[in-house]
């Protein structure tokens, strides 16, 4: 196995487990409503799996996200605990936190990595992780500042 396909590879198996992981958390709400998102989480997660699949075929290491400001919400807030009675509020902290840490995973990996190429690449996924990240702390402000007021 080359060294370009470990690196796809890893990529996807983690985007397995973070569609585990929001499959995980719909089973475990009561609220239809977040079931609901965290089930398109996981098919988002499904549609990227197969994008890096893809890659693993064509072999194409250019991949194009759009960067996305990045506003550290992630990095102030603790993580809640993954229960039936979470509130959406602890359930998207969770989720922007695995997305926060498969961001920094890609950075390091682009930062340790031995060529340009695969440097590239791992920024590129680090930029996917970062959208991710940025959609989990628009829901976590949108219902943590809801449930406040």
């Amino acid at each position: 196995m080359s060294h370009f396909t470990e690196i796809i590879q890893f990529a996807v198996d983690r985007e397995i487990e973070a569609e585990t992981f929001y499959l995980e958390i719909a089973a475990k709400t009561t609220k239809e409503a977040m079931r609901g998102i965290f089930v398109d989480f996981a098919a988002e997660e499904k549609r990227h799996q197969q994008m890096l699949k893809g890659i693993l075929i064509s072999k194409e290491t250019a991949l194009q996200f759009k960067p996305v400001a990045d506003y550290k919400i992630s990095e102030t807030v603790e993580a809640a605990k993954l229960t039936d009675e979470m509130t959406m509020a602890d359930a998207f902290s969770i989720a922007m936190k695995k997305e926060e840490e498969a961001m920094k995973m890609y950075q390091m990996l682009a930062s340790d990595s031995p060529s340009e190429e695969f440097k590239k690449l791992f920024e590129s996924l680090a930029v996917m992780e970062q959208g991710h990240k940025a959609k989990m702390e628009k829901y976590y402000t949108d219902v943590a500042y809801n449930e406040v007021w």
